[in-house]
């Protein structure tokens, strides 16, 4: 009786504390799980893209009925990321090739099918909000670009140009420079191409635009970093 007087109780507490562990283990993923996922990739077969092609070029509303039709080939986190992505600034249908953890803040791939604008972009994944389309340039401070001093000498000779996302820059395997803030945030540096209106034209420069974040992954904005030339 008396072995069983001492054993049963600290029996009783081991119990309780690794429920209690337990517990906050489940606690600690359910804080940290990030809402996208390598699950959401979807490594396309050219056949399968074809087929969702043949079935859709003749409607109106491409992108919606790619996503619905991408249901038959990916996985229904790969269809969720592309519903969230028809609704980014610009709208395209694309979804994710690839993703490379960061922090806080992670880089995916997006791959973009649709005939006329085929090609690859950036995301920035995971923060808040938890889909941040860096090709979107309506999100670039140009105005701060157009008082560099740099800029206004090129603008003298190509009064035409304007800022282009380098398509051969976001390529999966790729990944822009990232720094660590003092604030314990990150900052990706983008980059960008200064072209000419003529489509053909070589770029004249490169622009640099820092997003960042907070610790927490708060989107904070993007600045205007550097005009740079382009070495060939």
């Amino acid at each position: 009786m008396n072995f069983w007087r001492f054993r049963l109780p600290a029996a009783l507490a081991l119990l309780g504390i690794a429920s209690f562990v337990t517990f906050m283990q489940v606690k600690a993923n359910e804080e940290t799980d990030d809402p996208i996922t390598p699950s959401a990739i979807w490594n396309a077969e050219n056949d399968d893209l074809s087929e969702i092609a043949e079935s859709c070029n003749a409607e109106r509303d491409y992108g919606r009925c790619f996503v619905e039709q991408m249901g038959n080939f990916a996985s229904s986190e790969a269809v969720a990321f592309s519903k969230a992505l028809l609704k980014q600034s610009p709208a395209r249908v694309g979804y994710l090739k690839e993703m490379r953890e960061s922090g806080a803040v992670d880089l995916g791939v997006v791959a973009y099918p649709q005939a006329g604008e085929p090609g690859s972009g950036w995301v920035l994944l995971n923060g808040m909000p938890a889909i941040v389309n860096v090709d979107d340039l309506a999100l670039l401070p140009q105005s701060a670009m157009e008082k560099d001093p740099q800029f206004i000498a090129l603008r003298k000779s190509h009064p035409q140009f304007h800022l282009a996302v380098d398509a051969d820059q976001r390529q999966a395997g790729t990944m822009p420079p990232t720094l660590d803030l003092s604030n314990g945030g990150q900052r990706f540096i983008i980059g960008y191409l200064l072209r000419d209106a003529c489509s053909s034209c070589p770029a004249v420069a490169q622009a640099g635009f820092a997003f960042d974040f907070d610790a927490g992954g708060q989107f904070l904005g993007v600045k205007f970093m550097q005009i740079s030339p382009i070495h060939r």
